[in-house]
Order: structure tokens, then sequence, then C-alpha cells
């Protein structure tokens, strides 16, 4: 249980053997003021607080009985909510592998594919990047042949009747 702090009045304040200037005097008090109100207002705040932690406790203390008269609901809950846990990490799993995986395929490519095409340029293999640039040369030629070889067309006579 909290101890409640025993609330002291404030000190009597005694007389100076001295005469203070009235602008200190008025600080002094403005200050007094001031720190009065700060002290209300953490004993506001503390009580708020205790009270916040009394109700904490009281949510603890009825969770722990619940616990308590069936403990075997407590860990199928518990076991349960680890399951649907698990099935979450596995699809974060999942989709990670999958991400790093098409990352190291797309850097393997892009290493391989250029040492491979230029040993295939070394040992004189055509690739399939030059069989498609001559393949379509070779389709502009025949275009070209076809239109050379190509019949005049004559314009058609209408017969009249």
């Amino acid at each position: 249980m909290i101890k409640k702090a025993a609330r002291r009045a404030a000190p009597a304040r005694k007389a100076l053997p001295f005469d203070v200037p009235p602008q200190i005097d008025r600080a002094l008090k403005s200050a007094a003021n001031k720190v009065d109100a700060v002290r209300d207002e953490t004993r506001t705040v503390a009580a708020k607080v205790e009270k916040s932690v009394r109700t904490a406790a009281a949510n603890v203390r009825n969770a722990g009985e619940t616990i308590a008269k069936d403990p075997k609901r407590f860990v199928e809950g518990v076991v349960r909510d680890a399951k649907s846990n698990i099935d979450t990490v596995r699809a974060d799993v999942s989709r990670e592998a999958g991400r790093i995986a098409d990352e190291v395929s797309r850097r393997v490519t892009a290493v391989v594919e250029p040492a491979l095409e230029s040993a295939l340029h070394r040992l004189n293999v055509t690739t399939q990047k030059d069989l498609k640039s001559l393949v379509s040369k070779v389709d502009a030629l025949s275009r070209k042949m076809d239109q050379l070889h190509a019949p005049a067309r004559r314009p058609r006579t209408r017969k009249t009747a």
C-alpha cells in the first residue's frame, strides 16, 4: 500500500532585520506564488498517477485471478496467439526469401550474361542477339528482292457494255 506524504503548511514568513527593496520583495512573492502553483500541480499529478497505478494493480490482480481459476484456458490462448504469430512470421520470411532470391538471380544474371556473351564471341559462336539481327536483315533483303522481281502491274481496263 502506498503511504501518503504528510502535508506541511508553508512556513510562516519571518520579518527580516533589514529593509528589502520593493522590486525584490515583489519578485520573491511572485516566485513563492509560482512555487505554490507548481506544488499544487504536482499534488494533482501525483494523485492521478496514484489512481492509475492502483487501477493497473487491480487489473493485474484480476488477470492473475482469472488465470489462476482456469490456467488451461490461459495456456490455450497463449498457444493460439503463438500459432497466429508463427503464421505471420512464416509469411514474412517467405516473402523476404523470395525477394532475396530475385535479387540474387538479377545480380548473377548481370555478371554471367556479359561474361558468357564475351566467351561465345571469342569462340566465334553466334548468340541469340546475333541470330535475331541476322534474321531481321535477311527479312529486309527478302522484301527488297520481292519488290525488284515483282511483275509490273498494268492498270485494269474496264469493259463497257
